[in-house]
């Protein structure tokens, strides 16, 4: 047997009102073919896992339904549960996107069946931690089996607690600012609400790859911590001109802004027009946590602004995030740690109030 946190709906609790969170004792997971069993030393935290709490993600179940989507751990024999080697291995947070660009494969009408159902029995593209579309599997457990296939060595310079923290942010974070940015070394970059996991792991993306990068933030603790980080300048988005403290901000010899990436929706196109967007821009958006709706006028379309969407990224684009990581021996940023999944409640806390925590 072994421990798993686990999302429980508590009889009388409707959609939008706080599910249970249970450390339950359950089996440890079978291993087939093609399988391995890992023993997860360390997960993160992530937004969503506030959210399924509260029971606002999508494609969320109740039975054996384990949270967490972020882990990293070690392959052990199935029997003896012994470490097999020493190597440090990153889960794959996602099933069904294998490579495309575009999108994930298991979302279209013929998706290839090796990627329409996946090692946990589910179909389609779905992301693990108490989902339908992965059986319920998640990391908030101390042992998970996987295909071979879903590990990534951890970059070799981190720790098992440091590693945990990459996946979802990493991969996020990479498709944002490669995939859909396309940014380049000389880009000015502005990245909104910085104090969020994906915003600080795109920050350090671009400035290990040589942009330029300007930050909106809700306090001036979090802008100053991205100045630390290697920002070149930042506002707080709650000040009314902030638009225009950005654009003072850019650097004479290029006073425009290549690239946002985006975390609020709302009419984040209009403002970051304001401050210095130019012609032919990109607004990359991955999150709403201002509005889930995001404004786009024909002002934006004659500048010709794109305006693209973007969540998570594929297998492929998760292998280069980590190895873009280990490359420029980022360290990821820690707020707190943890140490048992009997402090769930305190991790809760956490993600309400805005930390970053594993």
């Amino acid at each position: 047997m072994m421990k798993a946190l686990q999302l429980e709906r508590p009889e009388g609790v409707s959609k939008g009102q706080p599910n249970a969170l249970v450390v339950r004792d359950v089996p440890i997971p079978t291993v087939r073919e093609g399988m391995v069993l890992v023993k997860i030393l360390a997960a993160g935290l992530n937004r969503r896992d506030q959210w399924s709490m509260l029971g606002l993600y999508p494609g969320l179940i109740y039975e054996n339904a384990t949270l967490g989507c972020d882990g990293c751990g070690i392959i052990v024999d199935s029997q003896s549960l012994l470490p097999l080697d020493n190597q440090l291995y990153l889960l794959v947070p996602s099933r069904g996107w294998e490579s495309d660009e575009a999108g994930p494969e298991a979302a279209l009408p013929s998706a290839p069946a090796h990627l329409a159902t996946n090692e946990f029995g589910g179909r389609g593209f779905g992301i693990l931690g108490a989902t339908r579309q992965v059986c319920g599997a998640g990391t908030f457990c101390e042992y998970i089996a996987v295909d071979k296939s879903q590990l990534v060595p951890a970059p070799a310079h981190l720790t098992a607690v440091e590693s945990a923290t990459l996946p979802c942010a990493a991969v996020t974070a990479y498709r944002a600012l490669f995939t859909k940015g396309q940014i380049q070394p000389h880009h000015n970059v502005l990245i909104t609400g910085i104090g969020g996991g994906v915003a600080l792991q795109a920050l350090q993306m671009a400035v290990a790859h040589g942009a330029n990068v300007y930050v909106t933030g809700g306090s001036d603790s979090k802008v100053e911590r991205a100045l630390a980080m290697g920002a070149k300048g930042g506002a707080l988005y709650k000040d009314e001109s902030w638009t225009d403290t950005i654009r003072r901000q850019l650097p004479s010899d290029r006073p425009w802004i290549d690239v946002v990436i985006d975390s609020a929706g709302g009419d984040i196109t209009a403002k970051a027009l304001r401050a210095g967007l130019r012609d032919g821009g990109r607004v990359v958006v991955f999150g709403m946590t201002a509005e889930p709706k995001i404004s786009f006028t024909m002002r934006e379309a004659l500048k010709n602004v794109d305006l693209l969407g973007t969540t998570l990224g594929s297998a492929d684009e998760f292998a280069k995030s980590i190895r873009f990581i280990e490359q420029h021996k980022i360290k990821p940023s820690i707020d707190t740690i943890l140490h048992s999944l009997e402090e769930a409640p305190a991790a809760m806390e956490l993600l309400r109030k805005g930390r970053v925590s594993t």
